[in-house]
């Protein structure tokens, strides 16, 4: 059927008694454009139903259903049931045996396959997971979810998990069987604004199942004690920063503590002289050399990028790159082993975004301000121009440094105790952290 604009508007707002029927109706399943106005259908539904989010909550009120609770791990779906078998977290939250059914008389209206909840037992996310490469239109989606999410009893589930309180829900559509190519440049298709505005109002996500190696941004950790006064800690910096390409050598550098007179972590003290001297790196010339990825891994003795190439993307940051790149001082000195190159492009509202990633492991002995100062060392020696040129990259490309930590590692509670002292220096700098995980996850 074809509308006029003013006509599939005042559709709409006759079906607004039942928003939980809306992901059913024509308007909203197929493709349009209006007569009048040549806008598509799922604009103008999209933009009327931002506006309307309240009279959306509350034409659930009319919808009776009942909330079925069984055992997740019971279902048919076999990666759901390795998902809870070989790991206890699922999207930063606690994997819970769970699966949710809501039924409309003898039949089923929606299922949830399982559920994870965060730390604090306030918030519960429900997973629905089905193939993707579907053709639903992306409204219709979002709002069948939405309805599904809207129809659960909460009290219900508060019961099942022996909860006090308010429970916040979420749902998750969680696609499955798509190739990992789509973490490959490009390969990400944009959503539309407005799309992802309503989801996120409604409490509703789209995310890929991913099995394999990947990586987890993370948060800031806590301090602990030290020895140097600030004023000492100080006057050793600024002795060697006639040499800044070496600073990430000395031993204060890695130094664990406090200062005995101010109480001020050194990591902090020594980030806040570092950013009111940064332009020291800025001066700095060097060169490097692109090196076959596979000999570096042989030679270097690094057990996970050999991995990550065999899966040739590294979620959520794109594809791995056949290259390695080696960093040298203006002497022609190797500055540390070779690093990884990951590349990913996209496609956002502001136009394409073009980024080049160097990644690496850090030292055994490093601390997070150590391995961050090798690491900017390192990419202020190399030729930015010159290197996306022959990589045969966009000039616009934007060169990000990441420092990949192990999961549950020693390093890598060290690290998240120093971040917060860190975190606006490499912001500055154009680097951050992520975990290696080796499990699944959902992913964008």
């Amino acid at each position: 059927m074809a509308y006029r604009e003013s006509d599939l508007l005042q559709t709409l707002e006759k079906d607004m008694v039942r928003p939980d029927l809306l992901f059913t109706k024509e308007y909203i399943t197929n493709d349009g454009v209006t007569t009048d106005t040549e806008r598509f259908y799922e604009s103008v539904v999209t933009s009327y139903l931002l506006s309307h989010i309240p009279d959306l909550q509350k034409g659930m009120g009319s919808a009776a259903y009942l909330t079925k609770v069984e055992r997740a791990s019971e279902g048919r779906n076999r990666q759901v049931t390795s998902v809870l078998t070989e790991q206890q977290t699922f999207a930063r939250g606690l994997l819970l045996d769970m699966a949710v059914t809501v039924k409309e008389g003898a039949g089923v209206f929606g299922r949830f396959d399982f559920s994870a909840i965060d730390r604090s037992g306030k918030k519960l996310t429900l997973f629905a997971a089905e193939p993707a490469g579907t053709k639903e239109k992306p409204l219709a989606r979002l709002l069948r979810l939405w309805a599904w999410k809207e129809a659960v009893s909460r009290r219900t589930l508060t019961k099942e998990l022996g909860l006090e309180g308010p429970l916040a829900l979420q749902a998750v559509l969680l696609f499955t069987g798509a190739s990992n190519d789509r973490y490959g440049i490009s390969a990400r298709k944009p959503v539309d604004l407005e799309i992802k505005r309503l989801s996120a109002m409604l409490g509703i996500s789209e995310l890929y199942l991913f099995h394999g190696t990947h990586l987890v941004p993370v948060n800031p950790g806590l301090p602990i004690p030290g020895q140097y006064e600030k004023d000492e800690l100080l006057s050793l910096i600024e002795r060697d920063r006639i040499s800044p390409e070496t600073l990430y050598q000395k031993s204060y550098m890695s130094r664990e503590g406090i200062t005995s007179d101010t109480g001020e972590p050194y990591v902090k003290a020594l980030s806040d002289w570092i950013s009111a001297n940064f332009d020291l790196w800025l001066r700095l010339q060097g060169s490097y050399r692109l090196v076959e990825g596979a000999w570096a891994e042989r030679s270097g003795g690094n057990r996970i990028f050999p991995v990550v190439r065999k899966q040739r993307v590294f979620p959520p940051f794109g594809k791995v790159l056949g290259d390695d790149i080696e960093v040298l001082t203006g002497e022609g000195r190797q500055l540390g082993r070779p690093s990884v190159l990951l590349y990913d492009s996209f496609e956002n509202p502001a136009g394409n975004t073009s980024i080049l990633r160097i990644v690496e492991t850090p030292e055994t002995s490093d601390s997070l301000l150590t391995a961050l100062l090798r690491l900017f060392t390192r990419m202020s020696l190399i030729d930015k121009n010159k290197l996306f040129k022959d990589l045969k990259l966009s000039s616009n490309t934007q060169l990000e440094g990441r420092l990949l930590l192990e999961k549950d590692s020693r390093a890598a509670d060290l690290f998240l105790r120093d971040l917060p002292y860190l975190s606006v220096l490499m912001k500055a700098m154009g680097i951050g952290l992520a975990i290696i995980e080796r499990d699944y996850e959902a992913l964008w």
